[in-house]
């Protein structure tokens, strides 16, 4: 009987691998920040009440001097314009006195009675002088400002590649070979 041999054997591939590097060498950037600050500014003046009593005092008595002079003149200029007036009405009356009547008699007896008034007030008749200053507020402010100085480093690279060697350790190889003979040796 006639058979087929069959040998073989497989290849073997070795493979050597250099891994790939990369370096990479880095400084910080440089960076300079200037800032200025801003500044705000308040001025503020309150507010202010003024009262005036002058003329409330100069009614309860409680004068100073330049109000008891001005008062003394009015008072006086008043009189004197009274008088002055009266004295020109019976100077008129007594001009007339053609017309009949008596007006020497009746102007003596105006002089002789003296017409007294009662008057009841309540103290002061003025009231104090109020004047008011509501103040001042100014607000004032100046905006600051931030300068960025920012200078990049870059990066020192340095890259070797990888590298991937394949060969055979082994070859493959397939062997056949026939065995046995040809011829029946059956009789």
């Amino acid at each position: 009987m006639l058979q087929l041999r069959i040998n073989q054997s497989f290849g073997i591939i070795g493979i050597n691998h250099t891994w790939a590097e990369i370096k990479i060498k880095s400084r910080p950037a440089k960076m300079e920040i200037k800032q200025e600050l801003g500044q705000f500014e308040m001025k503020r003046e309150p507010p202010q009440v003024k009262l005036d009593l002058k003329e409330a005092f100069g009614d309860l008595g409680l004068r100073k001097p330049d109000q008891v002079g001005k008062n003394l003149w009015n008072k006086g200029w008043q009189k004197y314009s009274l008088g002055l007036a009266r004295v020109v009405s019976e100077g008129d009356r007594l001009g007339r006195i053609e017309l009949g009547g008596h007006p020497v008699v009746e102007i003596a007896r105006e002089n002789f009675t003296e017409h007294k008034e009662l008057n009841v007030e309540a103290l002061p008749k003025n009231p104090p002088r109020i004047t008011e200053w509501r103040g001042d507020l100014s607000l004032k402010y100046r905006l600051g400002g931030v300068e960025v100085e920012f200078i990049p480093n870059f990066p020192e690279l340095e890259y070797r590649p990888g590298s991937i060697e394949v060969y055979w350790l082994q070859e493959p190889w397939i062997e056949m070979e026939v065995v046995g003979s040809n011829v029946d040796m059956w009789v």
